[in-house]
């Protein structure tokens, strides 16, 4: 976690009138680029749908500046169970990879894995300052022959940096589903952080939010599994392009087995002081990078306000 430098933030504080999204009344319509928005998120799903500790904060009427610094010094422990070497050990995973893919092996592992398959839906507009949603990864098949690692999980950045938090599954340990989270904008080594494991066969929430104000080394973020506040720090952006992406990673093109459906749904973003689902009010691609096999389906179900995105190999 990225500590405060001892920063005093009395008198900037008590200058600032930042409100939180929660403070903001839910109205029938609202302009966005000169085009009627009809659904915006109301606040009884931001308060359901907000980290207690940030609801709390907000009930004792802290500010956005206040709430932000709070968080950034608020001690982040693992889920039950998980631990300092457990956390090392996957962290471990995910840069013999990443190393991997840039050199087309990773030796360490003793595999091939070079290719890499996503299914995804994505706004190209920068405009955006969090993401708010429910994923369901689904079994995430995994072998050491066929698909063998995949990450499901969202993304918010700009310019070439971003942050995300999501699931991973590796085929060498497959009784895991990891809960993690990435800041490409850390020293090399402490981009990735663990937080425990999930049942990857229930709707579980995360959130994205990076606060709308810099407070001298960046704009504030947190990112919430579940409710629980599992990563904080700071992005040099103040909004960027959000995207839902099931990542499939195989030794080649053609050795990409099955994988089950999983899905992204129920999503709203934040965009300036107000949350929108993300429906097609919005501007948004849905594509499948690379060739087949991986099939995409977005739709919005009966009695939802936003899309579903599922995603599989057949």
């Amino acid at each position: 976690m990225k500590k405060s430098k001892g920063m005093q933030l009395g008198a900037m504080l008590a200058a600032m009138l930042l409100v939180g999204i929660a403070f903001v009344p839910a109205v029938s319509a609202q302009e966005l680029n000169g085009q009627k928005i009809p659904d915006r998120v109301d606040k009884a799903t931001l308060d359901d749908r907000t980290p207690p500790i940030i609801k709390e904060l907000r009930n004792k009427g802290f500010k956005e500046a206040q709430i932000a610094q709070t968080i950034l010094n608020i001690s982040i422990k693992y889920q039950e169970g998980w631990t300092d070497e457990d956390n090392k050990r996957v962290v471990g995973y995910f840069q013999k990879i990443k190393k991997g893919l840039k050199n087309n092996t990773i030796q360490t592992i003793g595999t091939q894995a070079v290719a890499q398959k996503d299914g995804r839906m994505v706004i190209y507009e920068e405009n955006y300052r969090g993401i708010n949603g429910y994923i369901r990864p689904g079994p995430m098949e995994v072998s050491s022959s066929g698909t063998q690692y995949q990450y499901f999980t969202s993304h918010l950045g700009a310019a070439g940096k971003w942050i995300e938090v999501g699931v991973a599954r590796f085929y060498w340990n497959p009784n895991e589903y990891v809960v993690y989270t990435y800041d490409s904008t850390q020293p090399a080594g402490q981009e990735w952080r663990t937080w425990g494991i999930v049942n990857p066969n229930i709707d579980n929430n995360f959130e994205i939010y990076v606060h709308n104000f810099n407070d001298g080394q960046g704009y504030p973020y947190y990112m919430a599994w579940n409710g629980t506040v599992i990563r904080t720090g700071h992005v040099p952006f103040a909004t960027g392009n959000p995207d839902e992406n099931h990542e499939y990673f195989a030794a080649s093109d053609s050795s990409f087995t099955p994988v089950s459906v999983a899905y992204f749904k129920d999503s709203y973003l934040y965009r300036g002081n107000t949350a929108l689902w993300w429906n097609s009010y919005l501007p948004e691609t849905t594509q499948s990078y690379g060739l087949s096999p991986v099939q995409v389906s977005r739709y919005i179900p009966s009695g939802s306000n936003a899309y579903k995105i599922d995603s599989w190999i057949p």
